[in-house]
């Protein structure tokens, strides 16, 4: 998402080309990608001039809205002890803090635009890890204002 969104450009991309630049498997992607159509952040395009492009500006898609849409939220709420009910009835050592630190995190990601973290990486503060050896990495590179 980050990729697409620093691309400055409305053409689509395909994700063969992203796995190449971010050395993701192919496939591995494809199932993501897939995931991100379905929950209203990508379109899909098909066609020879098709590929991948946002659906939403980047301003209105948090990051908690990505993990959501890819990994679900069982993650707030599970127990970081055990398995199985653990609340203000039924608190395990650990529940106090555990909520509290739950609640920090989903804070962190609901404030955190994915058009913050482009913005971030374009200054400098963040970093996207590229494949060296991807040829169109200095293409890709320039369309997303990086040096």
């Amino acid at each position: 998402m980050i990729f697409i969104a620093s691309l400055n450009t409305e053409e689509p991309i395909l994700a063969k080309q992203i796995a190449g630049a971010l050395s993701i498997p192919k496939e591995f992607l494809n199932k993501v990608m897939q995931i991100l159509v379905k929950a209203g952040f990508l379109h899909s395009i098909k066609g020879p001039a098709g590929g991948f492009v946002l659906a939403k500006d980047p301003k209105e898609i948090t990051i908690f809205d990505i993990i959501k849409a890819i990994d679900g939220t069982n993650w707030f709420d599970t127990c970081i002890l055990r398995v199985g009910p653990c609340d203000s009835q039924n608190p395990c050592a650990l529940h106090d803090y555990w909520v509290k630190i739950k609640n920090q995190v989903r804070a962190l990601l609901d404030h955190e635009s994915l058009a913050d973290l482009v913005k971030d990486m374009r200054n400098g503060k963040r970093v996207l890890q590229f494949a060296e050896d991807f040829i169109l990495l200095k293409k890709i590179k320039t369309q997303m204002g990086l040096n």
